[in-house]
């Protein structure tokens, strides 16, 4: 997520993580279905009234910056008054910078804080959390309140979303593939005369780094930061059973037999070639720790950033960062795994005490390209103009940094088939996400979904052990020569081989009975 499509790559990550491409009909009419102006009717009023009693809805999700847009009152006034003649709600948007997210929605669900919508992600905990009692299962919820976003979904979102069987989150309507490489910034890299097309590792970055390091003093040549940490593992693209983060793995294309992933060859060589930038100045001192990053891609303090990538992902990290110019490069093919349906999606706490009202809710902000765009943009007049019916622009004297509403996020908030495209996108963009996918070569694992009850305790001590070691490894801030095998070690005190038993267990049982056919 640029996402982060998932946040953990860049602002997109996360990339944001099934079988098929984008079923374009489907997603097309529920686009064209969609309301594109508020419709307001005394009869559609009075229904709402009669038939629902007004509650509040508390929506927590993660965006960029340091904090809630100054407007978000303002933009939760339209949303209310919208909400008020189509299911007699209001809802609160209880927006919390990415920086401090994973402990802060910690704490939402170890304290039992009321909340009826919540954000997840495969990346964010999803299934631990699942497993804790975090989240409600909404599958009837989900074909009872919510048919025209069931229908619009690929079937491989929720699909490979399900935990034993069960949906407990809906994902978010947007690219299904991924595909590992970097963006860089174009300005900087034609002022040196800078060829980056023929790059094909991250190896082959060096002598581009150099250059940055000496001529650039005050630029970061690599964007790094806790956010950001990950990606810059990940890009050996191993495939995942269940959490990301737990070792235990397939190698990408290979056979299904499932290895600690930690202990390869490829991934020393990685954690030694960040160790050789970080020592060369390529990554900051401080990227281990440092938490909030905002400020150096709002100013374009770097030259290049690693992660996930999707089509035009240069165009939506240049909106959300200042508007510098990047182009992206791919360093490994696209792919489609379980975790790619999980790298977005919006679960229903159960401390929620109207989660019909919150499915009804999620309903419209996948189905109505009005109430979309308001989460989205903020209001028309204020914080965008019209420039056509699908195309704005900030409104006069306003950019994205001086925004009172710009959460820049799009891939959190729904459907981003409904989105607008800001003056200067390319609007072919939803064509080439369908492209996109059907591109993509999908994991011999599509379906499966690993169950880590019975050796929750372990992952438990192991996402400590991590918790010690990688964010300082895949940084290059400490020497994978000194700390892998202290790494590995402690992995093996925590269970990490009975882990990989499990999965290989679950995995041998769900192929013969038949895995995805």
């Amino acid at each position: 997520m640029f996402k982060t499509k998932r946040y953990v790559g860049f602002t997109l990550v996360p990339a944001i993580m099934l079988t098929a491409a984008l079923t374009g009909c489907s997603k097309e009419e529920a686009t064209d279905k969609a309301s594109t102006t508020p419709v307001t009717t005394a009869s559609a009023t009075q229904a709402a009234k009669e038939s629902l009693p007004p509650v509040e809805l508390n929506w927590a999700m993660p965006v960029a910056g340091t904090g809630a847009p100054k407007d978000v009152a303002l933009v939760e006034a339209e949303i209310n008054k919208y909400l008020k003649d189509k299911i007699n709600a209001t809802v609160k948007l209880n927006m919390i910078p990415f920086g401090t997210w994973a402990d802060k929605s910690n704490v939402i669900i170890s304290s039992g804080e009321s909340v009826d919508i919540m954000f997840t992600a495969g990346w964010s905990n999803y299934r631990q959390n699942v497993i804790k009692g975090a989240f409600i299962d909404m599958t009837d919820l989900i074909t009872k309140y919510a048919p025209k976003t069931k229908a619009a979904l690929d079937p491989a979102f929720l699909a490979g979303s399900k935990v034993n069987g069960k949906n407990y989150a809906l994902p978010t309507q947007k690219e299904l593939a991924h595909q590992y490489g970097f963006l860089y910034r174009a300005d900087i890299a034609e002022k040196y005369n800078m060829d980056l097309s023929k790059v094909k590792t991250l190896d082959d970055l060096e002598p581009f780094l150099k250059i940055i390091k000496e001529k650039e003093p005050n630029m970061y040549p690599i964007l790094a930061g806790q956010v950001q940490n990950n990606s810059l593992t990940l890009n050996l693209d191993y495939d995942p059973i269940g959490d990301a983060t737990i070792p235990g793995k397939l190698v990408p294309g290979g056979n299904t037999t499932v290895i600690n992933d930690l202990a390869t060859p490829e991934t020393k060589a990685l954690f030694t070639l960040w160790h050789k930038y970080y020592t060369a100045g390529y990554i900051r001192k401080d990227a281990a720790t440092v938490q909030d990053i905002t400020s150096d891609r709002k100013s374009g303090k770097f030259f290049l950033t690693i992660g996930t990538l999707k089509p035009l992902a240069n165009e939506e990290i240049a909106a959300a960062n200042g508007g510098f110019p990047y182009k992206q490069i791919y360093l490994r093919p696209a792919s489609i795994n379980g975790n790619d349906t999980q790298g977005s999606m919006q679960a229903i706490s159960r401390t929620s005490k109207n989660p019909e009202r919150a499915m009804m809710f999620l309903e419209l902000l996948n189905t109505d390209k009005y109430l979309n765009n308001l989460v989205n943009n903020g209001i028309e007049g204020k914080h965008f103009v019209k420039v056509s019916d699908n195309v704005i622009d900030f409104a006069q004297g306003v950019d994205a940094q001086n925004s009172g509403y710009y959460p820049g996020v799009y891939w959190v908030f729904a459907n981003q088939y409904l989105n607008y495209f800001y003056k200067g996108q390319n609007t072919t963009k939803w064509d080439q996400f369908k492209s996109f996918n059907a591109s993509a070569i999908s994991s011999k694992l599509m379906g499966f979904n690993f169950d880590q009850e019975p050796v929750k305790t372990e992952i438990a001590a192991i996402a400590n052990v991590n918790a010690e070691f990688n964010a300082g490894l895949s940084t290059g801030t400490l020497d994978p020569e000194v700390y892998l095998p202290k790494y590995l070690d402690k992995l093996k005190q925590a269970g990490v081989d009975k882990v990989i038993g499990e999965k290989q267990k679950q995995v041998d049982a769900w192929l013969a009975a038949g895995g995805n056919k």
